[in-house]
């Protein structure tokens, strides 16, 4: 059975609602298309093609009454143009599959499914799963990352080191001529001075670190292109989740881009997941409690050193309620 027809069946025993949400259009896929269906590529773009808002912006324009063709094709060129490739073919094939599905084109508006290299024609992956209330396993150290925020290293910071007492600052000889009074006073105000700072206690780390620029590394993944190695992490500050980019600078990987994810990662998700998919794409999810799910796709550009998380257009995050 073709991939279309398929998808036209998981339409009709699960539901369209099932197409309006990448996660959940994900776990779908997984559980009802056969494996082999379709390649990680295809996946990608099918996933993709609703993540960035294509499909329901072509569904819209098919329910004015535009020409599907046309529509296919425009709307196919502006998904390629998201994900960061002149390929059009693959984006329209995609649309045209989806809205078949759905019902809104005819069985002979399906595109022919373009060739993919054998390279890129591997299984898809399912999105990351797990037991509810499992904890998260600690992705173990991560070498420190340079400007405004840094990830955190499981390794302990060093203490820092004691500012010397003002005691021991050297002293200003006394003017000349100036009256024994000013100097009893301020030989007093020096000694007074000095009995105040060495009772105060020394800095410790923890007083020198700043909550607001520590981060928990939730998953890494490694990519390589031409030679050149970057290293995706996703991390979480509070709620608020990001994947950040390292590049290797002087021997050590240093952030040189980021990019936030569209929803938080609350109290409730665990098992976040950070996978490679076709070429420089990846994909990234966590699991909620009450079989909630969040994911969604990015991409790098090793070149331009920059990350981009597509999105999740109008999906609805999950919620600790």
């Amino acid at each position: 059975m073709a991939l279309h027809e398929e998808l036209a069946e998981l339409r009709a025993e699960v539901g369209s609602h099932v197409f309006e949400d990448p996660a959940t259009f994900r776990a779908a896929f997984d559980d009802f298309v056969p494996e082999g269906s379709a390649s990680t590529g295809e996946v990608s773009l099918l996933v993709g093609a609703i993540a960035t808002g294509a499909l329901q912006r072509l569904l819209e324009q098919l329910a004015l009454g535009a020409d599907p063709a046309t529509s296919i094709a425009a709307q196919g060129d502006l998904l390629a143009r998201d994900r960061g490739t002149s390929e059009s073919d693959g984006a329209r094939w995609a649309l045209s599959v989806l809205a078949h599905a759905l019902g809104a084109v005819p069985d002979a508006m399906v595109l022919t499914r373009p060739s993919v290299p054998d390279s890129l024609d591997a299984p898809a992956r399912p999105a990351p799963t797990g037991p509810v209330a499992e904890p998260v396993a600690e992705p173990g150290p991560t070498q420190p990352v340079s400007g405004p925020t840094q990830v955190v290293s499981t390794e302990p910071p060093e203490p820092a080191a004691p500012p010397a007492p003002a005691g021991r600052r050297g002293t200003h000889p006394l003017l000349i001529g100036a009256v024994v009074v000013l100097a009893v006073v301020a030989a007093t105000a020096l000694a007074l001075l000095f009995l105040r700072d060495s009772d105060d206690p020394e800095p410790t780390a923890e007083d020198n670190t700043s909550p607001s620029r520590n981060e928990e590394v939730l998953a890494q993944l490694d990519m390589e292109e031409a030679g050149k190695t970057v290293r995706l992490q996703l991390v979480r500050d509070g709620t608020d989740a990001s994947v950040v980019l390292l590049a290797e600078r002087d021997g050590e990987y240093v952030e040189v881009d980021r990019d936030g994810t569209s929803c938080p990662f609350l109290d409730t998700s665990y098992d976040a997941g950070l996978e490679p998919e076709t070429g420089l794409e990846f994909y990234i999810g966590w699991q909620d409690k009450g079989n909630e799910s969040h994911g969604e796709y990015g991409r790098v550009e090793i070149d331009e050193d920059m990350v981009i998380v597509y999105g999740v257009g109008d999906a609805p995050c999950p919620s600790e309620n």
